[in-house]
């Protein structure tokens, strides 16, 4: 993390500690931070390995269907499982024992989504030692930790290639970056298609219509559509019975299996139990952040669309997390009452330690990190709404410049910087 610096005062005052400023947008790490970063993720991606039980064999349900295919890729499975061959394919050509393999393939994309995330928190504005806070709040988060107790599904790989994409089409150049890696998350989940949005907004700039940017977005998913559909008319799949309903009795079905599962605490869980406070974080790192942040919350679109076709509501708002942290961060270093709110971002990351020595490692039908979570997320929002009270400007009242600028933005001049003490 950033090393804390300290300011004072020229009356003498005593030194108070601050924690680093959010950063200019648009920073690059360099190697050994990006380095530092690596370290962290691998760390935080082991010791959660070491705590968490993994799922026993035979596995059941969705993991079941990705082992079927890694072992026998000839195998009719149910859509939408036969199309996310990309995972199960290479479990199959890496040879070995397939559940073995698959947790290995996993392990690292757990791990690499967290360095990728750091890089994109940078690219959108945080310090070295915010974008580390985001990065372990993710691979803290208790939707991450789901994966490391069931590894075998197609999350983990559609992750990290989802927070490739973001990187790449945050990056000044090259954008065509992004295509090869939505032509492989086409292999992983249908959400790719969602990336649509924010692509477009991103290459458009604010503007609502862009015929060019229109142009490059459909260029840019192009090959992704066409590999898909290639799949789907290829990979050996068998109809989905619970697919082939009206959408009205899918929806009926999904809210019914969420107030089942989830009881009275069923319509926060799908933020409580993948990314908690930092959902109300992120709200206010949006309301107030840079434009370009902004452009790419049109993602949440999709991920939030998602919750009407099925019911693991908390895996898929896990997605929104290239949008959720990175802006989460922002807020969290521009807070007044930052101090605070780390304290919550710390019991946030604990809250899965709590599920696992209930025996309660899945997502639905959840242990008491539900419960605590919504509550954490409630203290969150209220610390939020009183930093928004604060900082809303009175009538008549003169806006104050932020310390250690002029009036005018302009950097303190040389020896005013020790004038601009904490207050």
């Amino acid at each position: 993390m950033a090393p804390i610096v300290t300011t004072g005062s020229n009356q003498g005052a005593p030194a108070r500690a601050r924690l680093p400023s959010p950063g200019r947008s648009g920073d690059a790490a360099t190697p050994s931070q990006a380095a530092q970063a690596a370290v962290l993720a691998v760390l935080l991606t082991a010791c959660w390995r070491l705590a968490t039980p993994l799922v026993g064999q035979p596995v059941c349900c969705d993991a079941g269907q990705y082992l079927r295919m890694a072992a026998d890729p000839g195998e009719a499975v149910i859509r939408p499982y036969s199309s996310r061959v990309l995972v199960p394919w290479l479990v199959h050509l890496a040879g070995g024992e397939p559940a073995a393999t698959y947790h290995a393939i996993s392990l690292a994309c757990l791990a690499a989504s967290g360095l990728l995330v750091y890089l994109l928190g940078r690219r959108l504005g945080a310090s070295h030692g915010w974008a580390l806070v985001a990065t372990a709040g993710l691979l803290c988060s208790r939707g991450w930790v789901f994966y490391l107790y069931d590894p075998y599904l197609s999350d983990p790989a559609a992750f990290l290639l989802l927070a490739g994409a973001f990187l790449a089409l945050v990056r000044a150049r090259p954008t065509w970056l992004v295509a090869p890696l939505l032509l492989l998350m086409a292999g992983t989940r249908e959400l790719f298609v969602g990336v649509a949005l924010p692509v477009y907004a991103w290459l458009a700039r604010g503007r609502r219509l862009d015929r060019a940017a229109a142009l490059r977005t459909a260029a840019l998913l192009a090959p992704a559509g066409v590999a898909y559909a290639l799949v789907l008319a290829y990979a050996p799949s068998l109809p989905s019975a619970e697919y082939s309903q009206s959408p009205a009795t899918v929806l009926g079905h999904v809210l019914r299996t969420r107030m089942d599962q989830d009881g009275p605490f069923w319509p926060g869980s799908a933020f409580a139990m993948s990314l908690g406070v930092w959902w109300p974080l992120a709200v206010a790192g949006l309301g107030s952040g840079p434009a370009p942040l902004r452009r790419l919350a049109w993602w949440l679109v999709p991920v939030f669309a998602n919750f009407l076709i099925g019911w693991d509501w908390s895996r898929y708002a896990l997605y929104a997390f290239p949008v959720v942290m990175p802006a989460a961060v922002l807020a969290l270093a521009r807070s007044p009452r930052r101090r605070l709110l780390l304290g919550a971002v710390t019991l946030q990351a604990l809250l899965p330690v709590l599920d696992l020595a209930a025996g309660k490692p899945q997502l639905n039908r959840a242990g008491p990190s539900l419960p605590l979570s919504l509550a954490l997320i409630v203290v969150v929002g209220v610390l939020l709404l009183l930093d928004r009270g604060r900082a809303a400007p009175q009538p008549g009242a003169t806006a104050r410049p932020e310390p250690g600028r002029q009036p005018g933005g302009a950097p303190p001049r040389a020896g005013q910087a020790g004038a601009s003490g904490a207050r």
